[in-house]
């Protein structure tokens, strides 16, 4: 069984592969990913000379159920182009494969951006149009949770060998916790993204918490942004959110351990001294103002939350979360 680490490094391995795949790179590991899932229950298709595949990428002859791929370098940039090549490719396959299909997936390699809203829209047309068939998009994130529900020996010949020890890799970040970090760095600024207002029930918790009003105004600041982190989430596969939340909450764990095994001085403020521990214990080693500020997205995202702190006050004094 793998370990954590091996599982993390198995992530960041695909996520880069379907990233940087384009075209026939992208069919191939999408028809690797389903075959490894299914079997001989899906049947690739590949082009036939001047007749193409017929709109047809593959397919599960026993349940009428079509796909159809598109992998392009700029997936924002040819959103037009591909909400178009749904609506031929599915007349291709009426025409040609099966006019009592029941399902129709366009399977576009979002590069993790989520799917363009020029998708959605064709889909819903088509819905309109067809209502006994059922019609779907399937993304980046989707194919990344096929293939971490695969048994190991898939990864390993999907991936193109075996994953590498963890431990022979020296000063990598493959975890999650960074690669939310980057992304919210690496984000240009949307409106939509940012909170104009907080929940009541936030202030209920810090002052629960009894934290400083320095504090206070860290995680309220970080909650406003919150936004960021769920369009990550969006974006990605459920297993990102997973491991997010147990490292956030092995950092908060191993703060208050900390602090407690500190010697104790006259009129310890421990609820805050544990706060300020685990925030900078976050903090990757070259930290700027733009990574500290993405650090507090994260931790205003779990506080309001309550996936990470205690669930109720505790009798020795250390934070809770619930009010």
């Amino acid at each position: 069984m793998a370990t954590k680490e091996e599982r993390l490094l198995a992530w960041r391995m695909f996520k880069s592969q379907c990233a940087s795949a384009g075209g026939k790179a992208f069919q191939d590991l999408f028809w690797a990913v389903m075959k490894a899932k299914h079997g001989t229950a899906f049947e690739t298709v590949g082009p036939q000379g001047a007749k193409g595949d017929g709109g047809n990428d593959g397919f599960f002859p026993a349940d009428k159920h079509y796909f159809q791929l598109y992998s392009p370098i700029d997936p924002k940039d040819k959103a037009g182009v591909a909400a178009g090549k749904i609506v031929a490719d599915f007349t291709k396959i009426l025409a040609q494969w099966d006019k009592k299909l029941s399902s129709y997936t366009f399977v576009y390699n979002d590069k993790y951006t989520g799917t363009p809203k020029e998708i959605s829209l064709k889909l819903n047309e088509l819905r309109k149009k067809h209502k006994a068939i059922t019609f779907a998009s399937y993304g980046s994130s989707d194919l990344e949770n096929d293939f971490l529900n695969l048994p190991e020996i898939d990864w390993e010949r999907i991936l193109g060998g075996a994953i590498p020890d963890p431990d022979r890799i020296a000063h990598l970040d493959y975890g999650v916790f960074g690669d939310v970090v980057r992304q919210i760095v690496s984000t240009e600024i949307v409106e939509s993204d940012s909170r104009l207002d907080l929940p009541p029930e936030l202030d209920e918790k810090i002052m629960l918490n009894r934290l400083s009003k320095r504090n206070s105004v860290l995680i309220q600041n970080g909650a406003l942004q919150t936004g960021h982190v769920e369009k990550y989430f969006k974006d990605n596969s459920a297993f990102a959110l997973g491991e997010l939340r147990d490292h956030v909450v092995g950092v908060y764990e191993a703060a208050k351990k900390a602090v407690v095994e500190t010697p104790s001085a006259a009129n310890r403020d421990t609820v805050n001294e544990v706060f300020a521990v685990f925030r900078r214990s976050l903090f990757p080693k070259s930290a700027t103002t733009a990574t500290t500020t993405a650090v507090d997205a994260v931790i205003g995202y779990f506080f309001e939350s309550c996936d990470v702190f205690d669930p109720k006050r505790n009798a020795k004094g250390l934070p809770g979360a619930s009010p």
